[in-house]
């Protein structure tokens, strides 16, 4: 195949993007901000499919559509754009740090898109991976084993200094540095043997293994940091990981004030994409989602993502402009896992049986009044990839066969009604999730009566965010945990999860099988869609039949924003995709 044709064909598989992974579900509310392609990541509440940090991979036709939104944005009254005003975001969980590769959370992420420009990001309209820093499209060498891109000339950091292909090359070496604290190095190795600096603007990818299928969005890296300012300072612990001076973003750092308000201002005007017109953005740190909706209808924030159950009543208010759909990339879903460590719960048909003692319809019904889809699968129905679910093994809800289930495998009820395993232990586990998460808080307590109504019995703790997150993914200090993934929309981000050497599998899963063929689905030769999707459905039967997790449900995005907002047309990425270009209404009056 000639040189062009074959980049052609591997841009138009990657080109554009449905939603998998495995990131997020009920997480803090946040409008979505401008930002590179996402790694899956952890989230604690509901929040618009926006990409976040860094590439980790994506493939679709051109062709594919968005799928169409349940419901579009409410018109707005304005005489056009204009400069200035305050954008009041909220969220009932703090970010960690604006250096994003020290991250993994959802909100630090969101906090690094409102200061940091991406390198690539993917298209609200056709959904394609086009560049941001990086100019047009890549070019890859006849054998497919370089990747090279051109970053726009007259870049400039916040404090004036030139942004190079040197500052790109940096950031990849301090990825790869075993000394950094960065969780996705694996799959950024997987992808690349080496990152060079060609020239000033000319960065140039040795693929690790030529024709590897998701490199083009991993080219995308973690957010370009300013190598003049990072090379002399322990990046782990400077000071500007959470006061940055140069920066690169839509806004300029201004004040974060610990578990009270981030604010950013003013609006940078040499941002790639040019200058926002909000003049600042401010994020609200609030007790839980209870609060955030109370201050919308007070008009002291300018979005709520409001529980389903209170969606009906806010779209009563006469200032609200109601966004509802499920997203197009990025979805997000929640789920029930396992700590495998845990000897009992090493156990499949254990962990099969409390699968089937769950029961997501009712689920839906009590918590998403609706707003959800049943999942079982590690994939959300939204993805290419994604199985059909007739073909997977489905633990649906079915106390009499779970109870069988458990009666054959040799664990007996005792006199209190609790079961015991097969080393005279009772089966009692801790079932937590992140506080302030009110979904996630009736999962969990839903889940202990099912789960007692088959003998076992659960613990429900409720821990803060960042505890939370590590107990989840450092500690590994759980037995059951709910939390939800979004994020990845290459079928390859997963693997970050399920595979045994991943950074983000916080269940211990291993399975030999499951790790060949993500290798093999990396480098199908040609990389079609139909033949890595047959890879990956075969994961996807694999993992469902093992259940490391409850699969529980896809969310549908709900969000409500105040008229004096004025949104974007409505895509599969939201509409807020693109947030230099949101303004404030000059006719809108409280």
């Amino acid at each position: 195949m000639k040189k062009g044709l074959f980049l052609l064909a591997l841009i138009a598989v990657f080109a554009a993007l449905v939603a998998c992974a495995a990131p997020v579900t009920p997480e803090p509310t946040k409008a979505p901000v401008a930002a590179p392609t996402s790694a899956p990541k952890p989230t604690d509440a509901p929040k618009p499919a926006e990409p976040t940090k860094a590439a980790v991979a994506t493939t679709a036709p051109v062709a594919t559509k968005a799928p169409e939104p349940t419901k579009a944005a409410a018109p707005t009254a304005t005489t056009g754009p204009a400069r200035g005003g305050t954008f009041i975001n909220a969220s009932f969980a703090d970010g960690v740090s604006f250096n994003g590769l020290l991250t993994s959370d959802s909100v630090s992420s969101d906090y690094q898109a409102l200061m940091w420009a991406g390198l690539t990001r993917v298209d609200p309209k056709t959904l394609d991976i086009v560049g941001v820093m990086y100019d047009g499209q890549p070019q890859l060498s006849a054998d497919g084993s370089k990747l090279t891109w051109k970053l726009r000339p007259g870049l400039k950091w916040s404090d004036g200094k030139p942004i190079t292909s040197a500052d790109v090359v940096f950031t990849w070496d301090k990825m790869m540095d075993e000394k950094v604290k960065f969780i996705y190095r694996k799959s950024y190795q997987d992808s690349f043997s080496a990152v060079k600096a060609v020239d000033d603007l000319t960065v140039e990818y040795t693929l690790k293994t030529a024709g590897y299928c998701p490199a083009i969005v991993n080219s995308g890296l973690s957010y370009p940091l300013p190598k003049h300012v990072y090379e002399s300072l322990d990046i782990n612990t400077a000071d500007v990981n959470i006061k940055p001076a140069v920066t690169s973003g839509i806004f300029k750092f201004k004040e974060w004030q610990k578990d009270d308000h981030l604010t950013v201002s003013p609006a940078y005007d040499g941002f790639v994409r040019g200058q926002g017109l909000l003049d600042s953005y401010t994020y609200r740190i609030l007790k839980d989602n209870t609060v955030q909706t109370q201050m919308f209808k007070t008009q002291d924030v300018d979005i709520a993502g409001p529980d389903p159950a209170d969606w009906d009543e806010m779209l009563k208010l006469p200032f609200a402009q109601p966004v509802a759909y499920y997203p197009a990339s990025g979805a997000s879903w929640t789920y029930i896992g396992f700590n495998l460590r845990n000897p009992m719960l090493a156990d499949k048909t254990l962990r099969q049986a409390i699968s089937m003692a769950v029961d997501r319809d009712a689920l839906i019904k009590a918590i998403r009044f609706g707003h959800a889809k049943a999942q079982y699968s590690m994939l959300p129905s939204s993805s290419w990839a994604a199985a059909d679910e007739k073909d997977l093994p489905q633990f649906k809800f079915d106390l009499a066969k779970a109870n069988k289930t458990l009666d054959d495998a040799g664990y007996k009820k005792g006199a209190d009604g609790i079961r015991v395993g097969k080393d005279g232990k009772p089966l009692k586990f801790r079932l937590e999730y992140n506080a302030g998460n009110t979904q996630r808080e009736k999962i969990a307590l839903i889940t202990q009566q099912n789960l007692k109504d088959i003998g076992i019995a659960t613990e429900v703790n409720a821990v803060e965010w960042n505890a939370y997150l590590d107990k989840v993914n450092v500690k590994f200090d759980m037995d059951m945990y709910v939390l939800g993934w979004t994020g990845g929309y290459d079928p390859a981000s997963t693997k970050n999860i399920w595979a045994s050497d991943g950074g983000q599998n916080s269940t211990g899963y291993k399975n030999a099988k499951v790790d060949q063929l993500y290798k093999e689905a990396e480098t199908v030769a040609g990389c079609k869609q139909a033949d890595r999707k047959s890879k990956y459905v075969e994961i996807q039967k694999i993992i469902a039949e093992d259940a490391p997790y409850v699969f529980l449900y896809t969310n549908e995005n709900l969000f409500v924003y105040n008229k004096r907002i004025n949104l974007l047309p409505l895509t599969g990425l939201g509409a807020t995709y693109n947030l230099e270009q949101l303004s404030i209404n000059p006719l809108y009056k409280k």
